[in-house]
C-alpha cells in the first residue's frame, strides 16, 4: 500500500515537472486567432478610411477653400508642397485628394486597433488625437516650402493642418470603438462601412504592409500568453511610455517649426 502511495505521488511529481518544461497548447486554434486578427484589421481599415474621407478629404478641402478667400489672389495656379494646385477646385484635384487622405486614414486606423489592448478606452481618442497633431503636424508645418510663407493668414493655416489630423485620429479612433460591438454582425452596416477600407487595395505599399503586419500578428497570437498581454500592467506602462516618448518627440519638434514659420 505505501509502495502504491509513493508510486502515486512520483506520477503526479513527473507530471508536473513535464508541465514545467513543455508549454501549454494555446487556448485557441489557428482558425479562431486568424478570424480575430481578420476582423480588428477590417475593421481599423474601414474606421480609417471613413475618417480619412471626412476629416482629411472633406475636412480638408473646406480649409483649402477657407485659406484661398483669405490668401492673396497671386498663390492662385502655385504648385502646393504636396503638388496640388493651389486655388483650383475640380472633380479631378478633389477625388485625388479624398483617395490620398482615405489611404492615409487606413493606415491610421490599422495603428489605433494595434494599439487598442494597451490603452484605456475613455482616454484613447484624446491620446491619439494629441499624438497626431504633434507627430503629422511636425511634417505638414515647415518654412521651406510655399505652403505657410505665401499663404495667410499663417496662423489660421498652422492651426488647421495641425488640427485636421488630430481631429481625424479621435474620430477614427471614435470609429473603432463604437462599430466594434457590431462590426461583422449587422451585415449592412459593416458592408457601408467596409467600403471606405477597399482604397487599400490602391496604396499598395499600406496593403503589403497591413498584410505582413496581420501575419507577424497572427504568429505572435500561437505563443503562450501572448494573448494576456494587453492585461498585464507592465506591458501597458511600457507600451504608454513609448506612446508618450514619440509624442513628445513630435511636439518638440512641432514646437520648433512653430517657431521658424510664426
Amino acid at each position: 500500500m505505501e509502495l502504491a502511495r509513493i508510486g502515486v505521488c512520483w506520477e503526479r511529481m513527473a507530471i508536473d515537472a513535464s508541465a514545467l518544461v513543455t508549454p501549454a497548447p494555446p487556448s485557441t486554434s489557428v482558425q479562431d486567432d486568424a478570424l480575430m486578427v481578420a476582423r480588428w484589421a477590417t475593421l481599423g481599415a474601414a474606421a480609417g478610411g471613413l475618417g480619412g474621407f471626412i476629416v482629411g478629404g472633406i475636412g480638408g478641402r473646406i480649409a483649402m477653400f477657407v485659406l484661398r478667400l483669405t490668401s492673396p489672389d497671386y498663390i492662385r495656379g502655385a504648385e502646393s508642397d504636396d503638388g496640388f494646385e493651389m486655388g483650383r477646385f475640380d472633380i479631378s484635384s478633389t477625388g485625388q485628394l479624398l483617395l490620398v487622405t482615405t489611404i492615409l486614414g487606413i493606415l491610421g486606423g490599422l495603428i489605433v486597433v494595434a494599439g487598442r489592448p494597451f490603452f484605456p478606452r475613455k482616454y484613447a481618442p484624446f491620446g491619439w488625437a494629441l499624438a497626431a497633431g504633434a507627430i503629422v503636424g511636425a511634417t505638414i508645418v515647415h518654412d521651406d516650402g510655399v505652403d505657410f510663407t505665401l499663404i495667410e493668414p499663417v496662423g489660421l493655416a498652422v492651426a488647421m493642418f495641425i488640427g485636421i489630423p488630430a481631429i481625424g485620429a479621435y474620430t477614427i479612433a471614435e470609429f473603432v470603438y463604437r462599430a466594434e460591438p457590431w462590426w461583422w454582425k449587422d451585415r449592412k452596416r459593416t458592408l457601408a462601412l467596409g467600403a471606405f477600407g477597399l482604397p487599400i487595395f490602391i496604396g499598395f505599399p499600406i496593403a503589403i504592409a497591413a498584410t505582413l503586419i496581420s501575419a507577424a500578428w497572427l504568429a505572435a497570437l500561437r505563443i503562450p500568453g501572448v494573448h494576456d498581454l494587453g492585461r498585464a500592467r507592465s506591458i501597458r506602462v511600457l507600451a504608454l511610455a513609448v506612446f508618450a516618448v514619440l509624442t513628445g518627440m513630435g511636439l518638440f519638434a512641432l514646437a520648433n517649426d512653430l517657431s521658424n514659420v510664426l
